[in-house]
């Protein structure tokens, strides 16, 4: 069947993208198990237990009646916080945050209410001493601490964002350092491999022999080939927002052309509106991987295409090759998560989603296949779409 698979069709919803943000959930294609323990209950517990307790104080007045209308509007407000306050418990314990972040969380909502509480407490004592006490001090106790308990908890995400952005960069730093030390051993034991492999290939006169040396001399090409990609997906990962600018696409769609026919293409089609996108040079990277990729899984033909867009560029590359398969499709736009059952193939498509992200920007993939509803044995093949931001 025919399949078409784009990263927006699996972006989530404002509330959902908004909980992301602040990492309280993650994105539906990113399968994360929250921790459990005694500690993570006693957080959870703790914030939605203190909304519970203040909304009793904030809802009395509406209840009551006879409140003026800014009363009841400051009533409103405090409930709506305290409200709040019991489901972030709730969500706080399903968060993706580690254990040690979501009693963070907690401690800076305790915080806010001792602190508010406190101060409170001595202004009403205060004011008493005056002889001019506080007029409603519940009333006036119960909003200001819902106030100061939800901006806590605010404060507490963030924190504990903090942290973990801090944890994040001293992992991608050791797997950097783990990256630069795989890709070069792979590069150095492969191309002494693959050279031997040749030599041997060369001088044996057994042809069985011969097709064996040669078929270790192709998979060492191969697997040096990956640590070449790997450092190209490292480089597609990475956020430059302040190295982007026009980008001319005309030329590199040219280039890419090229390419494919170095990679063995018999036709190259090329049709390109003249445009310009937001990027940097990984977008050429990307274009051509997916130009050359055609070609290296047997596909004979391939077009390569570019138009301006209602605030953007698309730049489309068409072969009539076997397809890609609908499990790697879907694992590499979002729609399925990786496993050890499910992933793609090689490194050149999640070069391209990466780029795709690293500019804002999405990808598509649709596969036509012989025997499908309507396609004919000519009309088989993929385009892979890519769409960018214009300058």
């Amino acid at each position: 069947m025919t399949g078409r698979y784009d990263t927006r069709d699996t972006r989530e919803g404002r509330l959902t993208e908004l909980l992301v943000t602040l990492g309280v959930t993650e994105p539906d294609h990113v399968s994360v198990e929250p921790e459990g323990g005694i500690a993570r209950v006693a957080a959870a517990l703790f914030v939605s237990v203190s909304g519970f307790a203040l909304l009793i104080p904030n809802v009395t007045p509406l209840v009551s009646g006879g409140e003026p209308p800014i009363g009841i509007a400051l009533s409103v407000l405090g409930t709506v916080l305290s409200v709040a306050l019991v489901l972030v418990g709730g969500l706080l314990y399903r968060s993706t945050f580690t254990t040690r972040n979501a009693v963070r969380i907690a401690v800076w909502s305790l915080f806010g209410i001792v602190v508010l509480g406190g101060i409170m407490l001595g202004i009403i004592r205060y004011q008493a001493q005056l002889g001019t006490p506080m007029v409603a001090p519940t009333f006036t106790v119960a909003k200001v601490l819902s106030i100061g308990a939800v901006a806590h908890v605010i404060i507490g995400v963030y924190d504990a964002r903090r942290v973990r952005a801090q944890q994040l960069a001293n992992e991608q730093r050791r797997v950097s350092v783990l990256n630069r030390m795989i890709r070069h051993n792979l590069r150095n034991e492969t191309t002494v491999l693959g050279g031997h492999a040749s030599l041997i290939a060369e001088r044996v006169d057994d042809p069985e022999l011969r097709d064996s040396a040669e078929a270790v001399a192709k998979s060492a090409a191969v697997i040096g080939g990956l640590a070449k990609d790997a450092n190209r997906l490292q480089a597609a990962f990475e956020r430059r927002p302040d190295a982007r600018g026009a980008v001319p696409v005309e030329p590199l769609i040219e280039d890419a052309a090229e390419a494919a026919r170095e990679a063995g293409a018999e036709t190259v089609a090329v049709d390109v509106e003249p445009c310009a996108a937001l990027a940097d040079d990984r977008l050429a990277t990307a274009v051509e991987e997916l130009a050359t990729n055609a070609p290296e899984h047997g596909a004979t033909a391939v077009e390569l295409s570019a138009r301006a867009v209602d605030g953007g560029v698309e730049i489309a590359v068409t072969d009539d090759g076997p397809g890609i398969h609908e499990s790697e499709s879907r694992v590499i736009t979002g729609r399925d998560p990786e496993t050890q059952l499910e992933h793609a193939s090689g490194l050149g498509l999640w070069i391209v989603r990466a780029t795709a992200d690293a500019f804002d920007g999405w990808l598509s993939i649709e596969t036509r296949r012989a025997g499908d509803e309507g396609a004919s044995d000519d009309e088989t093949g993929t385009t892979v779409t890519i769409g960018v931001p214009a300058p």
